[in-house]
């Protein structure tokens, strides 16, 4: 008997893959980069846009979906990242390959600025001062775009430019501005049934300048304890936003916080990357529990009253971290295998693979007891992070030498 088949598409679908994979599903990948994880995990992989754009192509995605749909027992597809800029593939249907996660109109709520900030607005949750029109003093003002992703298209109002003049700025295009807040950047991994929300932890986000942006998203720690006030106002927040756009399967709330306030920034309505930080269970992969709830498994009680995170205080604390070439590179055979046998090495570029420069090599993890604290969690990262690429560089040396 053939297994049921699911394609997962995005930037990345290496950790989509994984989950589908360890859930028994024939998986097809859709994404940039076509890692050697990814591939592992797959049945097939397919390219949909080029790795230097980090950019879905909207055309190659669309046919890569339509091919996928006579794939034998195939349930549907699930949405990851990159989606934000094209979101024309999710409110046109694939015939025979449904979508299954949250539909046009819920990811429209999400993502449009005027009506997502006024829901929260009406539901007494904090946010940043937020207009659409550019502010007409630019200090301490950020420019974004709600299409974007990863945090590339955020970027202080450029003062020089004059009072209230930007002129990139466009209404159609989702183009809003942010009052600049200090806090510390935060995220909650949720998974909804389109009443009621269960969360699954919080997160602290690991967001730092690369290149020419300041808030590139660089990866994730968590679970992260907090207190109750912030736990109660995280809760509230989630609660209402799925009450209020009828959110279903993992979706993920990014804010800030000074140790008591959520202020939220926006929603992921999708499955985020943060779910590799959860993803542990053998007998229930965050993949097949997401799935039950985009086709109408209702949450139990337990799971939308518990306290946000309060099944994982005997979790490890696990962090992820996203490492950028420092140098072009050619990926070596013998740097993908001692990748892999690291065990904590991931989104391995398969052997052959042109890295540029400044452009993601792979993504390191770490894995600590229970209530390790942020700090170390992140300085285990960061150790990791820097033996890429002198690991890299030597392989090469290496594979050069047996010529």
């Amino acid at each position: 008997m053939t297994r049921p088949a699911i394609v997962v598409a995005g930037l990345s679908a290496r950790m989509l893959a994984e989950s589908a994979h360890r859930a028994g599903w024939r998986v097809i990948a859709l994404d940039l980069f076509g890692d050697s994880d990814t591939r592992g995990a797959a049945q097939r992989w397919h390219p949909v846009g080029h790795a230097a754009a980090l950019a879905l192509d909207p055309m190659r995605t669309r046919a890569a979906l339509e091919r996928a749909s006579f794939e034998p027992g195939v349930m549907g597809w699930i949405a990851g990242s990159g989606f934000e800029a094209c979101p024309a593939l999710l409110s046109a249907p694939v015939a025979g390959l449904p979508l299954i996660g949250n539909a046009a109109p819920a990811y429209d709520a999400m993502r449009t600025p005027t009506r997502f900030f006024a829901m929260l607005s009406e539901h007494g949750i904090a946010f940043p001062e937020t207009r659409m029109e550019p502010p007409l003093d630019a200090r301490d003002w950020l420019r974004k775009e709600a299409s974007g992703t990863g945090g590339r298209h955020i970027r202080f109002v450029d003062p020089v430019d004059g009072p209230g003049h930007d002129l990139g700025h466009d209404v159609r295009d989702g183009v809003y501005y942010q009052r600049f807040c200090e806090g510390r950047p935060m995220s909650a991994l949720f998974l909804a049934d389109g009443r009621r929300a269960s969360v699954l932890g919080i997160n602290e986000q690991l967001v730092a300048r690369h290149g020419e942006h300041s808030f590139a998203w660089r990866g994730a720690i968590g679970p992260v304890q907090v207190g109750p006030r912030l736990a109660d106002a995280v809760r509230h927040a989630v609660q209402a936003i799925v009450a209020a756009s009828g959110l279903v399967g993992l979706n993920s709330l990014d804010f800030l916080s000074d140790g008591e306030r959520c202020i939220v920034l926006e929603v992921n309505a999708r499955p985020s990357a943060t779910m590799a930080l959860y993803d542990c269970d053998p007998r229930t992969p965050l993949l097949a529990r997401h799935v039950r709830a985009c086709r109408g498994e209702a949450l139990t009680a337990f799971e939308a009253e518990q306290e946000p995170g309060a099944n994982t205080r005997a979790l490890p604390v696990r962090g992820q971290l996203v490492v950028f070439a420092q140098d072009h590179h050619t990926v070596t055979p013998a740097f993908e295998d001692q990748a892999r046998r690291l065990g904590w090495c991931h989104d391995i570029p398969v052997a052959g693979s042109a890295i540029a420069a400044g452009t993601p090599l792979c993504t390191v993890s770490a894995t600590c007891a229970p209530g390790t604290s942020a700090d170390a969690v992140r300085a285990a990262l960061a150790a990791r992070a820097a033996a890429i690429e002198p690991l890299l560089k030597v392989s090469h040396e290496r594979s050069f030498a047996c010529r």
